[in-house]
């Protein structure tokens, strides 16, 4: 049996003796020198430079179309310069224990008012922005009346007007952003409103609160003090009738020697050898005064019944008015009704409610008071010499890799068809 004659061309029958390369057993076939790359480069250089520059213009463009803007504004404190605001912290919007509380307490308000659907249409985006505590610590910054640098400059005032003073929050400055400019402004507008509307709100429903608490927890003490007052009045009124009857039956003992300017105590075991109408004199006096102080306890009772009368309204309304001024002008006007249905001559019920009226004015005030810069003009957030850069060295990064996977799938080819074997007729 005869088997054909299989021949390999002298190229093939090269490559099984010299698989590296044709020109010679050392050469490696994967070396790139620079004249390579220099001869690479010349080639591509007009599909990398178009590659970058489309690119570069893809990225102003689209940051010029979808790039948005921001807005900032200044909230100003009540007269935080004031020396008297030191002394009577009240005067102010904000000092640094108020804006640490309303730090926390403002997104918690914001994420309430979204999820119970108390937010205006469009002011939805922007509430659910100011829910998140990363958004208060980034857009709302507090400036104080001294920073570190300043108390250190400052080194020859006393330290507690260091406290005082660098404790003072002088403005706080507000940043928003938004697709458009009117919607910068807007969202600012909105965020602005917020900080002063809920500081306000939060400060009023603190008082509601701590009214309601501090009224239940004393009125038990109350009713205490007042059920021990009226027995040991019981026993003071006996034990002066008992003296009564005892000067009749002893007249003589009725009047004795001076005391000589000492002060008689009648629970002193010793009380009972002075002479009667001194006992009775200390007795009564004790009785006058457990009277004076029961009648201060039944006003103090009465008080809190006309607070416990405003806050069967109050706390309805505090779950009801998120806004601090719509909040704070239906308290005032809750305490007026009391007010109208009282007498002329129901002091005590007054009093209360004038002290009332004036705590719920201490809250309103400060943040009446606050001021804003004016007009503030929103910019455009956009860096577009940055993202032209960064889009030109992409697109010319990008273009690179697939001129380069291009000439690698083209040599990959061509060593795949000289590898074919060859038939010699």
């Amino acid at each position: 049996m005869q088997y054909p004659e299989i021949s390999y061309p002298l190229r093939v029958f090269q490559r099984e003796i010299n698989p590296v390369g044709e020109q010679g057993i050392f050469e490696q076939s994967d070396e790139i020198s620079l004249r390579d790359i220099f001869d690479f480069l010349a080639g591509e250089w007009k599909s990398l430079l178009l590659a970058a520059i489309s690119v570069m213009f893809l990225a102003v463009g689209g940051s010029f179309l979808f790039g948005g803007y921001t807005v900032s504004g200044l909230i100003i404190n009540a007269n935080p310069s004031n020396p008297s605001n030191s002394s009577n912290p009240s005067n102010e919007a904000f000092d640094f224990v108020k804006w640490k509380y309303l730090q926390k307490a403002l997104p918690d308000l914001a994420a309430e008012l979204v999820q119970s659907i108390r937010v205006k249409p469009g002011d939805q985006d922007q509430f659910k922005q100011m829910s998140r505590t990363e958004w208060w610590d980034k857009n709302v910054v507090p400036v104080f009346a001294l920073s570190k640098n300043d108390s250190k400059l400052l080194g020859s005032i006393s330290k507690e007007l260091q406290d005082s003073s660098g404790s003072l929050i002088q403005y706080l400055v507000v940043d928003s952003s938004g697709s458009t400019k009117d919607g910068a402004e807007k969202n600012l507008a909105t965020s602005i409103e917020f900080v002063r509307s809920g500081s306000a709100y939060l400060a009023l429903k603190g008082l509601v609160l701590n009214i309601d608490a501090t009224t239940a927890r004393a009125e038990s003490d109350l009713r205490k003090q007042l059920l021990a007052a009226e027995v040991e009045m019981k026993f003071l009124e006996q034990k002066a009738r008992n003296l009564e009857v005892l000067r009749k039956r002893f007249p003589g003992n009725a009047v004795g020697v001076g005391l000589g300017g000492q002060v008689l105590d009648p629970k002193d075991a010793g009380a009972k050898y002075f002479p009667i109408d001194v006992q009775l004199v200390a007795v009564n006096s004790d009785i006058y005064s457990l009277e004076e102080a029961l009648a201060r306890r039944k006003n103090t009772q009465v008080q809190h019944k006309v607070m416990r009368n405003f806050l069967e309204s109050a706390v309805p309304a505090v779950a009801q008015m998120t806004e601090g001024s719509v909040l704070g002008g239906e308290l005032l006007r809750l305490a007026s009704e009391l007010r109208k249905k009282l007498g002329p001559d129901d002091l005590i019920q007054q009093q209360a409610l004038a002290g009332l009226e004036s705590s719920i004015g201490a809250i309103l005030t400060p943040f009446e008071g606050l001021q804003t810069s004016l007009n503030p003009q929103a910019r455009r957030t956009s860096k577009f010499a940055l993202l032209g850069a960064l889009g030109f060295l992409g697109g010319g990064l990008v273009m690179l890799c697939i001129a380069l996977l291009r000439r690698s799938l083209s040599q990959s080819r061509a060593r795949d068809r000289s590898a074919l074997p060859q038939t010699v007729a």
